[in-house]
């Protein structure tokens, strides 16, 4: 009798041990799933990027051309400057004028969304980089826009 009570009392720790740990398994593996899907149905394409000689700014539009919603914008990383010394820019916030006011310090950058209220899938983001130096033809410059989980594009252009 006493080796029958040892016995499921043994079998009751076991299971209070490892089943909590086979749940937070099953969580983390949902959630890394989670991840993964959003990663892989997410795409950011940079259409278009331009500046003019002897301009203090660049413009970038950055369309969404996957298949679920581009979220948290304010963490949203732009990377830009000559194609052998590019730079991370800080974000300068959300356009509110047109035409947009510069923010400080430089370099920075300022977004909008283009076409809708949210960087849905067909959406675009407009981006406007501030520069401390200005541009100059001939000049090939490069710039970077990664989403806030991890999709990217990047694009070289010529003034």
């Amino acid at each position: 009798m006493l080796l029958t009570i040892a016995a499921i009392v043994g079998v009751v720790s076991v299971v209070n041990v490892v089943l909590p740990a086979i749940n937070r398994a099953g969580n983390a593996l949902v959630s890394s799933a989670d991840v993964a899907d959003d990663r892989l149905s997410s795409r950011v394409e940079i259409i278009h990027a331009t500046g003019q000689d002897a301009a203090t700014q660049a413009e970038v539009w950055a369309k969404n051309t996957g298949a679920s919603r581009l979220t948290a914008l304010t963490k949203i990383d732009v990377f830009f400057g000559p194609s052998t010394n590019y730079e991370r820019i800080p974000s300068g916030g959300t356009i509110e004028a047109d035409p947009p006011v510069a923010c400080t310090p430089t370099p920075c950058f300022k977004y909008e969304i283009e076409n809708d209220t949210n960087w849905d899938p067909t959406a675009t983001l407009h981006i406007v980089i501030f520069l401390t130096d200005a541009l100059a033809a001939g000049n090939t410059y490069y710039v970077k826009v990664v989403a806030s989980n991890g999709v990217e594009d990047a694009k070289f252009f010529t003034l």
